[in-house]
């Protein structure tokens, strides 16, 4: 068969759109390009069918309450003024922008967001990247028709590259002052150390390596910063309430490097899953250390000789004589954002001491979820009595091995940590201080929060006045800014007055808002009321956002009534949820129905957990009576039990 003039075989540049709702491939015949003779087809598609991590939108935190695969946008002051280019873009004019930040600051995610406003009117994205992204580029952009979005994320692969990347450059230029194919909307995103070279005057003043680039550059950036603003986060905030990502970020993120906690999270959760058995147990040994109360920084002698318990017996044999520097090496590597799994702690000029580490933010959240019923061998112990310096961190050592009935260690770091030298008093300032600061967050709210307060106040008025209509609109609407706890006393206000579905709605919202306590309180109020089965369901409610005790609560109230099935069940939905009596109750219920053995499992499980320090309501803990004093729950003796033990 002959081939038509326009087709490929003839010789004739194509372009190749995608289209309709099966992604056909639509071809048309373009002109050709003088500086590509070869130019493959230019494959473009609607923005709306577009996907962001399919452009290079960083991943984030994955969770199980959240189907969206990225988090919430919050906007920032860069967004405002990136909107003012996509509008010009769409009003006619073509245009350039490059966000210029530091990794996963946000750059690629703010672009994609800034383009949405455009598919309304069925604008078309090109991203070239094959066979390489230089390449792509130089062939395609002579065939770049109107309202299209030239995507360039990590715009020096384009525009970098010797000889290449000045051709591009100046096809750029060409493309953007080309009124018959206007409107074009370029986008790219670099660092600011590319920014620099591209844009730079050469020195000495002779030849210009990157002329052309900075000419079509300079004067076309956004600067997106590091860190969100004090007035950004209270964005970040509200948002938060409906996405558990913002969540963790705020409670994660250190010096409101919101992004980069997002987009390098999952990055170094891939890393530690992928880690061989050295790095692991290195990683693993950090977790244990921070979630029991051990300082930020863990010395390196320490991570090597706690480690040795956390490897198999087959993994402890395979490993290489400089296994430790090899996870050293894996655990240091950075990830998105500049993060590493275990980062060498930088010393400051003129100070001493051992070499140290320091777990990730997100890895240290993540052991403890994952391993917060997990109880440390005995190496994680000795290393502790023989290799860390700081009282603090020994003391706090002390207090996790009691609550797990590791009674003879508890004796042994008691003693150690004598011997330690106290804090200064200038250290432990600075501890108070930063623990302060890190519970004070009134500087990420605005100064002026009269009207919002105001609405409060009207709306208790509107209480008093049995006006519980109106109360309800103006507490939602305080709520909605910073006021939830009169939201949540608006709700109860309305359970005592005997509108109990409106009372629901309210709690709910004010749950939602950040005021989840008052579900607690709507569920022992049903309980009084002897709605039991409503109590329950407001009692899980409150779980949901981690407030167990209500539950412990139902739980006692139902015990001491003789309905010991239904007690039962609530620890065990109590447990669920993490409650740190529950456990030990549910022991208690075992030996009390003579399962010893079961009794013995969970109450070995509970002191893993680290119960065996709460405050179990003047009864005795169950592990007295299945372990007596002087023996331990892994069954080794407990020397001068009588001095050891904390509950005597």
């Amino acid at each position: 068969m002959q081939a038509s003039k326009d087709s490929v075989a003839a010789g004739r540049d194509v372009g190749a759109v995608i289209t309709g709702d099966n992604n056909t491939i639509t071809v048309l015949p373009t002109a050709q390009s003088a500086s590509a003779p070869d130019q493959k087809a230019l494959v473009t598609r609607l923005i709306s069918e577009c996907h962001p991590l399919d452009l290079e939108v960083h991943h984030a935190i994955r969770v199980a309450t959240e189907e969206s695969e990225l988090p919430a946008y919050v906007q920032r002051e860069h967004d405002t003024h990136l909107q003012h280019i996509v509008r010009a873009a769409q009003g006619g004019k073509s245009q350039l922008c490059v966000l210029v930040g530091e990794s996963s600051t946000g750059k690629t995610r703010a672009a994609w967001e800034a383009i949405q406003i455009l598919t309304v009117d069925e604008w078309r994205l090109w991203h070239p990247f094959d066979p390489t992204r230089a390449d792509a580029a130089l062939a395609g952009l002579a065939a770049v028709g109107p309202k299209t979005v030239v995507w360039l994320n990590e715009a020096q692969h384009y525009l970098a590259p010797p000889g290449v990347g000045e051709r591009i450059a100046a096809a750029l230029r060409t493309l953007l002052a080309d009124t018959h194919r206007a409107p074009i909307l370029v986008l790219g995103t670099l660092w600011p150390l590319h920014w620099d070279h591209l844009t730079s005057l050469p020195i000495p003043l002779g030849e210009d390596p990157q002329e052309q680039s900075r000419q079509l550059l300079t004067g076309r950036q956004i600067h997106v910063p590091d860190a969100f603003t004090a007035q950004e986060l209270v964005a970040v905030h509200s948002a938060a309430q409906a996405d558990e990502r913002l969540a963790q970020a705020l409670a994660g993120a250190a010096d409101r490097r919101i992004t980069q906690f997002l987009a390098g999270a999952p990055a170094l959760l891939d890393r530690y899953k992928l880690a061989r058995a050295g790095a692991r147990a290195l990683l693993h040994v950090a977790m244990d250390a921070r979630r029991l109360g051990c300082g930020i920084d863990l010395p390196a002698a320490f991570l090597e000789e706690a480690a040795m318990d956390y490897f198999s017996a087959s993994e402890l044999n395979s490993l290489d004589d400089d296994w430790f520097e090899q996870a050293l090496t894996y655990t240091g590597r950075t990830a998105h954002g500049n993060t590493a799994l275990l980062r060498r702690t930088r010393r400051r000029a003129g100070t001493e001491g051992e070499e140290s580490f320091r777990l990730a933010d997100y890895m240290e959240q993540h052991g403890r979820r994952t391993r917060g019923q997990i109880c440390p061998p005995a190496s994680f112990w000795d290393a502790a009595l023989r290799h860390l310096p700081r009282r603090t961190d020994v003391s706090a050592l002390e207090s996790a091995a009691s609550a797990r009935w590791r009674l003879r260690y508890a004796r042994l770091l008691a003693e150690r940590a004598h011997q330690l030298p106290p804090p200064s008093p200038a250290l432990g300032l600075d501890v108070r201080l930063q623990a302060y600061d890190a519970l004070d967050d009134s500087d990420s709210w605005p100064v002026d929060h009269l009207t919002c307060r105001a609405l409060a106040d009207l709306a208790f008025m509107a209480v008093e006045a049995a006006d519980y209509e109106q109360a309800a609109a103006l507490a939602l609407e305080a709520a909605e800014c910073c006021q939830p706890d009169a939201l949540a006393d608006i709700a109860l206000q309305h359970e005592k007055a005997g509108l109990t579905v409106e009372a629901s709605e309210l709690a709910h919202h004010a749950a939602a808002y950040g005021a989840p306590a008052c579900l607690g309180r709507l569920a022992m109020m049903r309980e009084e009321a002897a709605l039991f089965e409503q109590a329950e369901y407001y009692a899980r409610a409150a779980a949901e956002y981690g407030l167990t005790n209500t539950l412990a609560d139902l739980a006692k109230h139902r015990e001491a009534a003789g309905d010991t099935d239904r007690a039962e069940e609530l620890w065990e939905a109590a447990a669920t949820y993490g409650h740190p009596e529950a456990l030990a109750s549910i022991a208690r219920f075992r030996y009390e129905s003579r399962d010893i053995e079961e009794a013995a499992r969970i109450a070995r499980e509970a002191l893993d957990h680290g119960d065996a320090a709460y405050p179990y309501h003047g009864t005795e803990p169950i592990w007295r009576k299945l372990w007596p004093h002087g023996i331990e729950p892994d069954g080794t003796p407990t020397p001068h039990h009588n001095d050891a033990c904390p509950h005597s």
